[in-house]
Protein backbone atom coordinates (compact mmCIF):
# COMPACT_ATOMS: atom_id res chain seq x y z
CA UNK A 1 0.00 0.00 0.00
CA UNK A 2 1.36 3.38 -1.02
CA UNK A 3 2.03 5.97 1.64
CA UNK A 4 0.01 9.15 1.18
CA UNK A 5 1.69 12.35 2.33
CA UNK A 6 -0.16 14.56 4.76
CA UNK A 7 0.01 17.42 2.26
CA UNK A 8 -1.95 15.48 -0.39
CA UNK A 9 -4.34 13.55 1.88
CA UNK A 10 -8.01 14.52 2.02
CA UNK A 11 -10.83 13.72 4.41
CA UNK A 12 -14.60 13.88 4.67
CA UNK A 13 -16.49 16.36 6.84
CA UNK A 14 -17.25 13.49 9.23
CA UNK A 15 -13.55 12.69 9.57
CA UNK A 16 -12.70 16.38 9.98
CA UNK A 17 -15.33 16.67 12.72
CA UNK A 18 -13.74 13.73 14.54
CA UNK A 19 -10.25 15.23 14.25
CA UNK A 20 -11.35 18.66 15.49
CA UNK A 21 -13.69 17.36 18.17
CA UNK A 22 -16.67 19.32 16.84
CA UNK A 23 -19.89 18.48 15.00
CA UNK A 24 -20.25 18.05 11.24
CA UNK A 25 -22.38 21.21 11.06
CA UNK A 26 -19.57 23.17 12.74
CA UNK A 27 -17.11 21.87 10.13
CA UNK A 28 -19.48 23.01 7.41
CA UNK A 29 -19.66 26.47 9.00
CA UNK A 30 -15.86 26.65 9.08
CA UNK A 31 -15.74 25.79 5.38
CA UNK A 32 -18.42 28.34 4.52
CA UNK A 33 -16.49 30.97 6.51
CA UNK A 34 -13.30 30.16 4.58
CA UNK A 35 -11.42 28.93 7.66
CA UNK A 36 -10.78 25.57 5.98
CA UNK A 37 -10.65 24.95 2.25
CA UNK A 38 -12.87 22.32 0.62
CA UNK A 39 -14.35 21.16 -2.65
CA UNK A 40 -17.10 18.80 -3.77
CA UNK A 41 -16.83 15.58 -5.72
CA UNK A 42 -18.99 14.84 -8.76
CA UNK A 43 -21.36 13.08 -6.42
CA UNK A 44 -21.73 16.23 -4.31
CA UNK A 45 -19.67 15.01 -1.35
CA UNK A 46 -17.45 17.57 0.35
CA UNK A 47 -13.72 16.87 0.74
CA UNK A 48 -11.21 18.79 2.87
CA UNK A 49 -7.41 18.85 2.73
CA UNK A 50 -6.15 16.99 5.79
CA UNK A 51 -3.27 19.44 6.13
CA UNK A 52 -5.69 22.38 6.50
CA UNK A 53 -7.80 20.51 9.05
CA UNK A 54 -4.73 19.75 11.15
CA UNK A 55 -3.46 23.32 10.76
CA UNK A 56 -6.78 24.68 12.00
CA UNK A 57 -6.70 22.32 14.96
CA UNK A 58 -3.24 23.63 15.90
CA UNK A 59 -4.50 27.23 16.06
CA UNK A 60 -5.11 28.60 19.57
CA UNK A 61 -8.83 28.75 20.34
CA UNK A 62 -9.88 26.62 17.39
CA UNK A 63 -11.84 24.27 19.67
CA UNK A 64 -14.20 27.13 20.46
CA UNK A 65 -15.91 26.72 17.08
CA UNK A 66 -18.51 24.46 18.66
CA UNK A 67 -19.43 27.20 21.12
CA UNK A 68 -20.41 29.86 18.56
CA UNK A 69 -24.05 29.50 19.59
CA UNK A 70 -24.10 28.12 23.14
CA UNK A 71 -27.79 29.02 23.41
CA UNK A 72 -28.75 26.83 20.43
CA UNK A 73 -30.09 23.34 20.86
CA UNK A 74 -28.47 20.52 18.92
CA UNK A 75 -30.92 18.14 17.23
CA UNK A 76 -29.92 14.75 15.82
CA UNK A 77 -32.38 12.79 13.69
CA UNK A 78 -32.03 9.12 12.70
CA UNK A 79 -33.85 8.40 9.44
CA UNK A 80 -32.70 6.09 6.66
CA UNK A 81 -35.03 7.56 4.03
CA UNK A 82 -33.18 10.26 2.05
CA UNK A 83 -36.34 11.80 0.58
CA UNK A 84 -38.02 12.01 3.97
CA UNK A 85 -34.92 13.62 5.49
CA UNK A 86 -34.88 16.24 2.73
CA UNK A 87 -38.59 16.94 3.16
CA UNK A 88 -38.22 17.33 6.90
CA UNK A 89 -35.16 19.58 6.50
CA UNK A 90 -37.06 21.88 4.11
CA UNK A 91 -39.94 22.23 6.56
CA UNK A 92 -37.60 22.58 9.54
CA UNK A 93 -35.75 25.42 7.77
CA UNK A 94 -39.01 27.39 7.64
CA UNK A 95 -39.41 27.25 11.41
CA UNK A 96 -36.33 29.44 12.11
CA UNK A 97 -35.58 27.74 15.41
CA UNK A 98 -32.45 28.60 17.41
CA UNK A 99 -31.17 25.05 16.92
CA UNK A 100 -28.90 23.04 14.65
CA UNK A 101 -30.19 19.91 12.93
CA UNK A 102 -28.07 16.97 11.82
CA UNK A 103 -29.03 13.62 10.31
CA UNK A 104 -27.77 10.06 10.62
CA UNK A 105 -28.91 7.43 8.14
CA UNK A 106 -28.61 4.53 10.58
CA UNK A 107 -28.20 3.70 14.24
CA UNK A 108 -24.49 2.94 13.89
CA UNK A 109 -23.70 6.46 12.67
CA UNK A 110 -25.89 7.83 15.44
CA UNK A 111 -24.02 5.91 18.12
CA UNK A 112 -20.72 7.34 16.87
CA UNK A 113 -22.20 10.83 16.92
CA UNK A 114 -23.61 10.31 20.42
CA UNK A 115 -20.18 9.28 21.60
CA UNK A 116 -18.61 12.44 20.14
CA UNK A 117 -21.24 15.03 21.02
CA UNK A 118 -24.45 14.34 22.88
CA UNK A 119 -27.36 16.17 21.23
CA UNK A 120 -30.01 17.93 23.27
CA UNK A 121 -32.79 16.15 21.38
CA UNK A 122 -32.60 12.81 19.55
CA UNK A 123 -35.37 12.14 17.01
CA UNK A 124 -35.71 8.45 16.14
CA UNK A 125 -37.76 7.17 13.22
CA UNK A 126 -38.32 3.56 14.23
CA UNK A 127 -39.80 2.19 11.01
CA UNK A 128 -37.15 3.61 8.69
CA UNK A 129 -34.04 2.20 10.30
CA UNK A 130 -34.49 -1.58 10.53
CA UNK A 131 -33.16 -1.52 14.08
CA UNK A 132 -34.09 -3.18 17.34
CA UNK A 133 -35.90 -0.13 18.65
CA UNK A 134 -36.75 -1.71 22.00
CA UNK A 135 -33.13 -2.53 22.87
CA UNK A 136 -31.77 0.78 21.56
CA UNK A 137 -34.27 3.06 23.28
CA UNK A 138 -34.16 1.27 26.61
CA UNK A 139 -30.36 1.37 26.50
CA UNK A 140 -30.36 5.11 25.84
CA UNK A 141 -32.96 5.86 28.51
CA UNK A 142 -31.14 3.69 31.03
CA UNK A 143 -27.76 5.37 30.56
CA UNK A 144 -27.29 8.02 33.30
CA UNK A 145 -24.84 9.91 31.09
CA UNK A 146 -27.66 10.56 28.62
CA UNK A 147 -30.34 11.65 31.07
CA UNK A 148 -30.17 15.26 29.89
CA UNK A 149 -30.97 14.21 26.31
CA UNK A 150 -34.62 14.30 25.24
CA UNK A 151 -35.74 11.43 22.99
CA UNK A 152 -38.52 11.94 20.44
CA UNK A 153 -39.97 8.82 18.80
CA UNK A 154 -41.57 8.95 15.35
CA UNK A 155 -43.54 5.89 14.27
CA UNK A 156 -46.25 4.58 11.96
CA UNK A 157 -47.72 2.73 14.95
CA UNK A 158 -49.80 4.36 17.64
CA UNK A 159 -48.48 4.96 21.14
CA UNK A 160 -50.46 2.06 22.66
CA UNK A 161 -48.87 -0.42 20.23
CA UNK A 162 -45.38 0.83 21.04
CA UNK A 163 -46.04 0.60 24.79
CA UNK A 164 -47.20 -3.01 24.33
CA UNK A 165 -44.00 -3.80 22.40
CA UNK A 166 -41.87 -2.08 25.05
CA UNK A 167 -40.61 0.56 22.61
CA UNK A 168 -41.98 3.63 24.35
CA UNK A 169 -39.94 3.99 27.55
CA UNK A 170 -40.99 6.46 30.20
CA UNK A 171 -39.50 9.88 29.61
CA UNK A 172 -39.65 9.69 25.81
CA UNK A 173 -41.93 11.81 23.64
CA UNK A 174 -44.08 10.25 20.89
CA UNK A 175 -45.30 11.69 17.59
CA UNK A 176 -47.24 9.53 15.13
CA UNK A 177 -47.17 10.03 11.37
CA UNK A 178 -50.72 11.39 11.45
CA UNK A 179 -49.74 14.13 13.91
CA UNK A 180 -49.38 17.51 12.15
CA UNK A 181 -45.79 18.72 11.90
CA UNK A 182 -46.95 21.91 13.61
CA UNK A 183 -47.20 19.96 16.88
CA UNK A 184 -43.63 18.71 16.55
CA UNK A 185 -42.55 22.25 15.71
CA UNK A 186 -44.29 23.58 18.83
CA UNK A 187 -42.54 20.97 20.97
CA UNK A 188 -39.14 21.89 19.55
CA UNK A 189 -39.94 25.60 19.95
CA UNK A 190 -40.75 25.00 23.62
CA UNK A 191 -37.46 23.18 24.17
CA UNK A 192 -35.59 26.02 22.43
CA UNK A 193 -37.34 28.63 24.57
CA UNK A 194 -36.39 26.80 27.76
CA UNK A 195 -32.78 26.61 26.55
CA UNK A 196 -32.71 30.35 25.83
CA UNK A 197 -34.09 31.10 29.28
CA UNK A 198 -31.34 29.08 30.93
CA UNK A 199 -28.76 31.20 29.07
CA UNK A 200 -30.49 34.45 30.05
CA UNK A 201 -31.43 35.33 26.45
CA UNK A 202 -34.81 36.23 25.00
CA UNK A 203 -36.44 33.75 22.59
CA UNK A 204 -35.12 34.38 19.08
CA UNK A 205 -38.12 33.09 17.19
CA UNK A 206 -41.42 34.93 16.88
CA UNK A 207 -44.26 32.53 17.68
CA UNK A 208 -46.86 34.37 15.59
CA UNK A 209 -44.57 34.12 12.55
CA UNK A 210 -44.08 30.41 13.15
CA UNK A 211 -47.83 29.86 13.32
CA UNK A 212 -48.26 31.64 10.02
CA UNK A 213 -45.62 29.48 8.37
CA UNK A 214 -47.00 26.14 9.60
Amino acid sequence: MKNVSQASAVCTTQRAASILGISVSSVQRLVEAGAIGAWKTRGGHRRLPLAEVLAYKAQPGSQLAELEHPDHLRLLMIDADVERREQFHRRYSQWHLPATLEFCSNIYQAMLELARHQPDILLVDLESNAINGCAMLNTLVGDPKLWTMHIVILSENDAATLVERGILPKGTVFFGRTVPLAELRDYLQTRCTLQLRTTGLEPAANQSRLNAEA
